[in-house]
C-alpha cells in the first residue's frame, strides 16, 4: 500500500503576517519614500532593521540546510549580504495587509526597534557583537509577537509552542538559544552572553525612554518607580534612544508623528513589483529561445529562471532523482542570488517520495508540504514549508524535478494559480531534453560513420573524401599538397606474439601520435587495418618530409614507453597536375613499399627533387 503524501497544515505565523511593513499604511509610508531614494544594499539592511518577521524570514532562507554556510548569520547586515539584493527585496515584497486594530502589534514593533537599538549601542560598551545584540533585542519578544498574530488571524486554531517554531525554523543556535533565553527562561547560553547582558541593559533603557510593551497598563508613575533607581547614564542613553530610534524611522517616511492622511498613496515602485499571477507566454519564448542548445545545462538555466521571474518563485530547484535509490541529486538552482549549494543530494522522507511518485505517473506536479519541526527530508533540506515537485524526463534512466517554492516571501502556492505555469515548464522542458538528447544520438551516429572506434581517427571514406576536397582546393589556389602513407611494421607479429589486445593498444598509441605530432587541421585516417593516411594541406614536401622524421621517431618512442616493439614506415608523396586521388595514392603507396624494402623504420618519397631517403 502505498505511503500517503503529506497533507500537513502547520499555520506557519509567517504566512499570514510575514511583514510588519506590510501593513498597508506602513507600506504606503515607506514605499512613498524609497521610490526617489536609491535603494542600494545598505539601505535594504537599514529597512529591513525596522522589520522584525522579515528579518526572521530572511535568516531561515540563510541557514536552509540546502545553501548553509559554515559560518552562522547572526546580523541584519550578514543576511542581506547572504541573501543578495534581489531575495532581499523580496523580503519586502508583499501586497498590503490590512488589519483592523494593530495598535498591540504596533506596540511590540515600536518596543522591538527600540531594544534593539538600545541593545547594539550597549554591546558597542561591552565588545559583545552589536548585530547580534541587535537581532537578539529585534526579535526578543518573539512569543507576544507570535500570540498576537494568532490572536489576530487565527484565534481559532491551536497554538504550537514558540520553541517548536524556533527549532523549526532553523536558526542559527545563537539566536536560537538567545531568543529561548529571554523570552522562554531557558538557560543562558554561553556563546551570546554578552550580547544577552546588552539585550537586558537595552530592554531597560527602551522602558526608560517609554518603549514599555502594550499590555504593560500600569501608570506611567508606577512603571518609573519599577525600574527602580535610575543612573544619570541611563537617562542620556534613553535621551539618546529615542533620537535614533526617531531617526530610524523618519528615514523611511515612518514618522508616527505625520498623520496618515498626509501620506497619501505611494507612486509605483517597480522594484518591489512581482508578476504574482505570471506571464505564460512570455515564461515559454523564454525557454524556448534555448531550443537549440547543445548542452542540458543551458535548458535548465533557462527553465528555473523562468520559474523564477515569472511564477514569482524565490527559489527554482534542478534535481535528477533514482527512484531505487531514493536519492534527489541537485544540478542547478534560481535564486537570484550568489549563493552556492552546500547540499547537493537529498534522501526524500516516505510520504515525499510517494508524491514524487505519483507526480511521474500522472505528469503533474505534486504539492508536498513539511511537517511541524521536520529537518531531515525533501523540504527539511531546502528549509521550506511548501513546494511544487514538477516532473521532468519521466522516460530517462533518471527522472529528474523542478522543485519551487517561496522559502522568502512565505506567499503560499495556490495550486489553481500556479499548476497551469509549472505543468507547462515542466513538459516543456522535458521535450526540450528529449529533442536534444535525439540531436545527441543522431550526431554521434554521424560521427562514427566517418570515425573509426578504436582509434578515433577519421574511417577510409572519410579520408578519401577529404583527399578529394583537398585535391579541388589545390587545383584553385595552387597551395602545395602532401600525402603521407603509414604503415605499422610487422603487425601481424605483434599480434600473434602479445596477442590482439595488445595489437590494439599499439594501433591507439600510434594514433596518439600522429595526433600529437601533426596540426590541427591535417586529416589523419586509420585507411586499412594497421595503415594511417595522412593528408597535409598547404604543406610543402621538405616540410612533411620533417614532419615524416619526427612521426616515426616518435612511434618508436611510444613502443618502447608501453613495451611492445612499434615501428613505422611511410611513403611520401605530393600532388602533380592533373593528379587524381588514385594517383596519390599509388605514389604514396609506392613510396611505402620502398621504405619497407629499405630496413622499415624510416620514410621514403616518390617526388621530383626530393631529399635522399632518411634513416
Amino acid at each position: 500500500m502505498p505511503t500517503p503524501i503529506p497533507t500537513y497544515d502547520l499555520g506557519n505565523p509567517l504566512r499570514t503576517l510575514p511583514s510588519v511593513l506590510a501593513i498597508r499604511d506602513l507600506q504606503r509610508r515607506w514605499r512613498r519614500v524609497v521610490v526617489e531614494m536609491p535603494l542600494g544594499m545598505k539601505e535594504l539592511a537599514l529597512l529591513l532593521r525596522l522589520d522584525p518577521l522579515a528579518v526572521l524570514r530572511g535568516l531561515r532562507a540563510c541557514h536552509a540546510p540546502v545553501v548553509r554556510g559554515l559560518d552562522p548569520v547572526v546580523s541584519v547586515d550578514g543576511m542581506v549580504q547572504a541573501l543578495g539584493k534581489a531575495l532581499s527585496h523580496r523580503l519586502l515584497d508583499h501586497e498590503p495587509i490590512v488589519i483592523a486594530g494593530t495598535s498591540a502589534l504596533r506596540g511590540l514593533w515600536r518596543r522591538s526597534i527600540a531594544v534593539g537599538l538600545a541593545a547594539e549601542e550597549a554591546a558597542q560598551q561591552c565588545q559583545a557583537r552589536p548585530g547580534l545584540a541587535y537581532v537578539l533585542g529585534l526579535l526578543h519578544d518573539l512569543p507576544r509577537w507570535l500570540t498576537a498574530i494568532h490572536d489576530q488571524f487565527t484565534p481559532e486554531a491551536p497554538r504550537t509552542a514558540v520553541g517548536d517554531w524556533l527549532e523549526h525554523w532553523q536558526l542559527p543556535p545563537s539566536i536560537r538559544r538567545g531568543i529561548a533565553c529571554l523570552s522562554l527562561g531557558a538557560d543562558e547560553p554561553a556563546e551570546c552572553a554578552p550580547e544577552l547582558a546588552a539585550v537586558r541593559a537595552g530592554q531597560r533603557i527602551a522602558d526608560l525612554a517609554d518603549f514599555r510593551h502594550p499590555d504593560d497598563d500600569l501608570p506611567d508613575a508606577d512603571a518609573a518607580a519599577d525600574l527602580g533607581v535610575v543612573h544619570h547614564s541611563e537617562l542620556l542613553g534613553a535621551q539618546r534612544l529615542r533620537r535614533r530610534f526617531d531617526g530610524a524611522l523618519r528615514t523611511f517616511g515612518l514618522d508616527p508623528n505625520i498623520p496618515d492622511a498626509e501620506v497619501g498613496d505611494p507612486r509605483h515602485d517597480p522594484r518591489f513589483q512581482t508578476n504574482r499571477r505570471g506571464e505564460l507566454d512570455e515564461a515559454m519564448l523564454s525557454v524556448l529561445g534555448c531550443t537549440r542548445s547543445e548542452r542540458y545545462r543551458g535548458i535548465i538555466t533557462a527553465l528555473t529562471a523562468a520559474a523564477v521571474r515569472y511564477g514569482s518563485y524565490d527559489r527554482a530547484c534542478y534535481a535528477r532523482w533514482n527512484p531505487e535509490t531514493n536519492v534527489l541529486v541537485l544540478r542547478s538552482k534560481a535564486d537570484a542570488s550568489s549563493r552556492r549549494l552546500q547540499a547537493d543530494t537529498m534522501v526524500p522522507l516516505p510520504g515525499e517520495a510517494a508524491g514524487l511518485r505519483q507526480a511521474l505517473r500522472d505528469e503533474r506536479p505534486v504539492h508536498l508540504l513539511a511537517a511541524l519541526g521536520e529537518r531531515d527530508g525533501l523540504l527539511g533540506t531546502l528549509g521550506v514549508d511548501e513546494l511544487l515537485a514538477v516532473p521532468m524526463n519521466r522516460d530517462f534512466k533518471l527522472p529528474a524535478f523542478l522543485l519551487l517554492d517561496r522559502s522568502v516571501t512565505m506567499v503560499p502556492i495556490d495550486q489553481d494559480r500556479d499548476l497551469s505555469l509549472a505543468t507547462t515548464l515542466g513538459l516543456t522542458g522535458t521535450l526540450l531534453n528529449e529533442n536534444l538528447l535525439l540531436r545527441r544520438r543522431r550526431q554521434r551516429a554521424q560521427k562514427f560513420a566517418v570515425i573509426d572506434p578504436l582509434t578515433r581517427l577519421y574511417n577510409r571514406r572519410m579520408g578519401l573524401a577529404a583527399l578529394e576536397r583537398e585535391i579541388a582546393r589545390t587545383e584553385r589556389s595552387g597551395q602545395p599538397l602532401t600525402v603521407l602513407m603509414c604503415d605499422l611494421d610487422h603487425f601481424k607479429v605483434l599480434n600473434d606474439t602479445f596477442g590482439h589486445l595488445q595489437g590494439d593498444v599499439a594501433l591507439r598509441a600510434t594514433a596518439d601520435v600522429l595526433r600529437r605530432t601533426l596540426r590541427r587541421g591535417d586529416v589523419i585516417c586509420r585507411f586499412g587495418g594497421e595503415e594511417f593516411l595522412v593528408v597535409l594541406a598547404d604543406t610543402a614536401p621538405d616540410d612533411a618530409a620533417v614532419l615524416a622524421a619526427r612521426l616515426f621517431v616518435a612511434v618508436e618512442a611510444a613502443g618502447n614507453d608501453i613495451a611492445l616493439p612499434i615501428t613505422l614506415s611511410i611513403g611520401l608523396t605530393s600532388y602533380r597536375a592533373g593528379d587524381r586521388p588514385e594517383d596519390l595514392l599509388h605514389r604514396a603507396d609506392g613510396a611505402l613499399y620502398a621504405s619497407k624494402d629499405h630496413g622499415r623504420n624510416r620514410f621514403s618519397a616518390d617526388i621530383d627533387d626530393m631529399p635522399a631517403p632518411r634513416a
